[in-house]
């Protein structure tokens, strides 16, 4: 592990040491790798926190044999306690206390409690919120508040994952909501966290296993956002226009793929937004082009379409998009994720 990476690291430890923060990424492998990381880290070099693990998605065995999977050499012993969810002939083991199922909320917050209880300052690890989503939010928002409560009270601190662009939008805003800081995580490997006051953007890369950080350096700083609006129906991109009226932001519209890439090319916008069904080129091949020119193949790119199969969306977080806003779209969502994508660049509405 570099310089770099050990200092970004323990930055992060010692920020989110008494937060409730959220992992927030599209579906990719390696942020299940980065996550479990960061973990190993907590174990290695904090030995006076416990790590609770609430087994949502993976069992307890397939916990410990992830971290021998990714190469983090941890010892569990005395220093990890786990929840599971119990089975008929399911092994038993002493470093664990078990659930009838990932909605025995009572089961699960009362071991929350009376682990807190014996084990302060550790770190609950809820291992996948879209697992909890899946019910009902009001009960779901009273579990996670009864627990925040627990934690906060044995100053402890809760981590958790969400992928991006699985769950309805006012679902997943409602779970960020949920937590004290968001750790976005682009699939093209670039983190942006706010903490209090503080920005954090860095880069990791995976490479033989490994994982390093870089700082990134912030890029916008002008007061008003060019902003390219791509779509073959007339009426959206005035409707999206409208919508961010009150923006400080000035459009550019393309009508077709041809003209998105050479409006892209001579204006240079510091972001996308993009259509995927059009008829001379679609999306996905306007952001293939872009990616190969470098003057172009940082500018971030929010897909808005009709298309909502995750297949779809999968798709375009592979070539590199940055984010997914699904037609009919809401003003707010709008607004909400542009703000997103670009403070991760930098950019503050200074207005």
């Amino acid at each position: 592990m570099n310089v770099q990476t050990q200092e970004i690291l323990s930055t992060l430890r010692g920020e989110l040491t008494t937060k409730n923060a959220l992992f927030l990424a599209p579906v990719d492998s390696s942020i299940e790798r980065l996550v479990y990381f960061y973990i190993s880290g907590i174990l290695r070099e904090e030995p006076q926190r416990t790590v609770v693990w609430l087994c949502l998605s993976a069992s307890r065995d397939k916990v410990l044999s992830r971290f021998e999977d990714f190469g983090f050499d941890i010892d569990p012993k005395g220093r990890m306690l786990f929840i599971d969810i119990d089975a008929p002939g399911k092994e038993h083991h002493d470093d664990t206390l078990y659930c009838s199922s990932v909605a025995d909320y009572t089961k699960m917050a009362s071991h929350i409690s009376n682990i807190f209880l014996n084990n302060p300052s550790s770190l609950l690890v809820m291992d996948n919120m879209n697992v909890l989503a899946s019910d009902t939010m009001q009960v779901v928002e009273n579990f996670v508040q009864f627990i925040e409560k627990k934690v906060a009270e044995n100053e402890g601190s809760l981590l958790s994952i969400l992928s991006k662009n699985i769950l309805p939008p006012e679902t997943e805003v409602l779970i960020s909501s949920f937590f004290d800081v968001v750790i976005e995580i682009t699939n093209v490997g670039e983190i942006h966290t706010e903490i209090g006051l503080k920005d954090f953007d860095f880069r990791y890369s995976v490479e033989d296993g490994s994982i390093e950080f870089e700082p990134v350096q912030k890029r916008i700083k002008r007061d008003r956002l060019k902003i390219l609006i791509v779509d073959d129906e007339p009426d959206i991109p005035e409707l999206l226009k409208l919508s961010l009226s009150s923006e400080p932001y000035d459009f550019l519209v393309a009508h077709n793929g041809e003209e998105a890439i050479e409006l892209t090319l001579k204006e240079l916008p510091d972001l996308i937004l993009l259509d995927i069904m059009m008829p001379d080129m679609d999306g996905y091949e306007v952001v293939e082009h872009l990616k190969k020119s470098k003057s172009a193949n940082t500018i971030p790119v929010i897909m808005v379409s009709a298309k909502t199969a995750i297949e779809d969306k999968v798709k375009g977080m592979e070539l590199g998009i940055d984010d997914y806003i699904s037609k009919p779209f809401d003003k707010r969502e709008v607004k909400a994720r542009i703000k997103m994508v670009m403070r991760r660049l930098g950019w503050v509405d200074e207005e």
